[in-house]
């Protein structure tokens, strides 16, 4: 983990210039041909609404911000971009909006929160209020910033070693609200991993309970790995906490030796729903277009989507944020999706009965 984060700016400049070398140089070829081809299906004095589906301030709104600044580059006639927030529900109203109001035209794009992905299947927000009011399928996915699982941690002089211990040792990890994954990571860890876990909930974000954290109030909690790197990467590098399991459907390429939650169960069914629960972490900050975009405009976007996750002052931008290098494409986000659509009525079931607290 030291390594990891000391080799961080190192990491990043290789990533670039390996991105240059391999596939940016073809692909602006590429694009160039492109938007020869189809000049007049631009979007030239047009302006991209970038849709936030949470309030202003945190790394869902800082990652769309910073893909605002170079998307409209890679678009035929460089159009303006810029951010709309539009919370409500964990994004279901952005999401209903638009799916269901927004204009066609390939001028507005949503950024959610990836729980939007799980939500048509397990209702996990709609017990605190809002209707998801879309059809998955039937939009189009331009791809995610980057992979960013939740961890769960300790402090560093615990005596808790490793996961196993959280069976038979008591932990008190810190959450903020019950939708939140910082307490939906926990209680699934009670229910179907057999830990001891103690909740405390009702911290308003994550840098009050890593305060709470420093005062003794809690033992750890679950965070996304970006946010807890990001706010105190001292922690990582010097030993002062410890990082016990991550949960996404696969490890992340940021952390290749912490195990994730599926792995760690010894019942196939378990490993099912750990493995649908850690499918939205695979597109942590997905961009998605409403149904009925034209057909010629879907390319430009999904073009301009990816050329600015291969650019190399957006990667090292990104990188300073701690996301894994690269971008996961618009189809992976659907096949992700897709899988998670398709999940078995049992392993649905399963977790929703896991997190019926």
């Amino acid at each position: 983990m030291k390594r990891y984060l000391e080799n961080r700016e190192t990491d990043i400049i290789t990533f670039s210039r390996r991105a240059l070398s391999i596939g940016v140089a073809t692909a602006l070829l590429r694009g160039r041909t492109a938007f020869a081809q189809v000049k007049d299906a631009g979007f030239q004095g047009s302006t991209i609404r970038f849709l936030v589906g949470i309030p202003p301030g945190g790394a869902y709104d800082l990652v769309a911000r910073t893909v605002a600044v170079y998307l409209g580059r890679y678009l035929p006639g460089n159009p303006a971009v810029i951010v709309e927030n539009m919370p409500g529900a964990s994004s279901l109203r952005m999401m209903n909006y638009l799916y269901n109001s927004a204009p066609r035209d390939g001028t507005v794009i949503g950024f959610p929160m990836n729980s939007v992905m799980l939500e048509p299947s397990l209702g996990l927000i709609a017990r605190s209020g809002g209707v998801a009011s879309f059809d998955l399928s039937k939009m189009t996915w331009l791809g995610s910033v980057g992979q960013d699982p939740t961890v769960i941690w300790v402090g560093g002089n615990s005596d808790i070693r490793e996961f196993n211990d959280l069976k038979t040792r008591p932990c008190r990890l810190a959450a903020t609200a019950p939708a939140a994954d910082s307490y939906l990571v926990a209680t699934l860890c009670n229910q179907l991993l057999g830990t001891k876990i103690s909740i405390i909930a009702g911290y308003p974000g994550v840098a009050q309970y890593l305060v709470a954290f420093e005062q003794g109030e809690v033992d750890g909690a679950a965070t996304t790995y970006a946010a807890l790197a990001a706010a105190r990467p001292d922690w990582l590098a010097s030993g002062r906490i410890r990082l016990l399991a991550q949960f996404g459907a696969v490890r992340s390429p940021a952390l290749p030796d912490l195990p994730t939650g599926a792995e760690l169960a010894g019942d196939a069914g378990i490993r099912d729903m750990l493995t649908l629960f850690g499918q939205k972490f695979t597109a942590t900050y997905p961009a998605v277009l409403g149904p009925g975009v034209p057909a010629d405009r879907i390319p430009l976007l999904d073009h301009a989507f990816d050329m600015t996750m291969r650019d190399p002052e957006f990667v090292a931008r990104i990188g300073r944020l701690f996301l894994s290098p690269g971008n996961v494409s618009g189809a992976m986000v659907a096949r992700t999706v897709e899988q998670v659509l398709n999940a078995s009525p049992q392993t649905i079931s399963g977790l929703k009965k896991a997190l019926s607290f």
